[in-house]
């Protein structure tokens, strides 16, 4: 089990339980109202302190914004505005979006430049080339070119003064890389805005802490191995940000006798064979989720090509860590992460004993 204060996610899985308070050498523990709802085809889990008045209300609330965000960009439900904007935009119409959505839109699109296109909003093209939302296929290569020619974010034109949206001829916006993160960092501001300063949120395995409090340990998430679901890779404190993992295990079938996952790469149209997951932890659940998916994308050799540690703090994400195949947890981290690895924790502890 867990110990309490902390919350395990074993590959994607994330298992809170209560978090604690500590007191001398006693653990204190924190009472905590839980309230969940199946929301963007996952449990948005929430957690708050049971003190709190008006629990139902607040919690109403966080679940109003989320439900606002998949009526805006959703393309898993019919009826969505995201889906009315696809019928209109392909008939060369300017479209002005809600604010939600046009909101989802900048953030999108501000991800994609942080990446250098490893994760675009503009994949939809080749989500509808592999059948991703259907019974899945294998496109021919010309097919797959076809659709990379159309999933570049540059071919999506978005101007927030007026929330007026184009798209250019064949490309179509799928926001499942950074929707539900987005839709976190709203649940979390409509909880702030009344108030709350402490707060799980927990959406399918991407986890947004709010506070806690001074003086109350911050929340810890024990991010295990995708491959070996045994001892954390990570065991990372999160205060005030959004922790997020990517990984192929999470939506991974068999196409035409082949394995297939759910990453695909916009640049190149290939479907992504990542060893392994991608952990990132930011200021926003936007950003993390977005980077996760970019970096899962990436991949080990993208990795150590580029500079993701100047990379991940210029766009304001805290730390990255991406546990591969070779020996199994060995790790390939941004430097923040690395001390918080559970051997470096023993190391550090036996340097210190008295």
């Amino acid at each position: 089990m867990c110990p309490l204060g902390r919350v395990a996610l074993v590959s994607v899985l994330l298992l809170p339980l209560r978090s604690v308070a500590v007191e001398g050498a006693q653990l204190v523990e924190r009472p905590e109202a839980v309230r969940a709802r199946w929301l963007m085809g996952t449990v948005l889990e929430l957690r708050l302190p049971a003190a709190l008045q008006r629990i139902d209300e607040l919690a109403e609330a966080a679940f109003a914004e989320v439900a606002k965000v998949e009526a805006a960009g959703s393309l898993w439900r019919p009826g969505t505005e995201l889906g009315e904007v696809h019928i209109r935009a392909r008939a060369g119409e300017a479209v002005v979006l809600s604010e939600t959505l046009g909101d989802l839109v900048q953030e999108a699109l501000r991800a994609a430049e942080i990446t250098d296109g490893a994760y675009s909003p503009a994949i939809g093209a080749l989500v509808s080339a592999y059948d991703l939302r259907g019974d899945g296929r294998w496109p021919s290569d010309a097919q797959r070119r076809h659709a990379v020619a159309h999933a570049r974010s540059e071919g999506v034109r978005y101007d927030p003064r007026t929330r007026v949206l184009r798209l250019d001829e064949g490309v179509s916006l799928d926001f499942d890389g950074i929707s539900k993160g987005f839709a976190l960092d709203r649940a979390a501001a409509a909880l702030r805005a009344r108030g709350v300063d402490d707060a799980l949120l927990n959406f399918g395995g991407q986890l947004y802490v709010i506070g806690p409090p001074p003086g109350v340990p911050a929340r810890e998430a024990l991010v295990a191995s995708p491959l070996d679901p045994g001892p954390p890779v990570l065991i990372v404190p999160v205060r005030d940000a959004s922790l997020s993992t990517s990984a192929n295990s999470e939506r991974a079938r068999m196409i035409d006798g082949k394995e297939a996952g759910h990453l695909l790469d916009p640049r190149t149209g290939t479907l992504v064979t990542l060893p392994g997951s991608v952990t990132i932890l930011a200021a926003s659940g936007a950003l993390a989720d977005a980077l996760s998916t970019a970096w899962a994308v990436e991949g080990p050799a993208g990795f150590r090509r580029s500079d993701p540690g100047s990379r991940l703090r210029r766009s304001g994400a805290v730390a990255f860590a991406l546990a591969g195949r070779e020996g199994g947890c060995k790790t390939l981290t941004d430097r923040p992460f690395e001390r918080l690895r559970p051997d470096a924790r023993v190391a550090d502890a036996a340097v210190h004993r008295p």
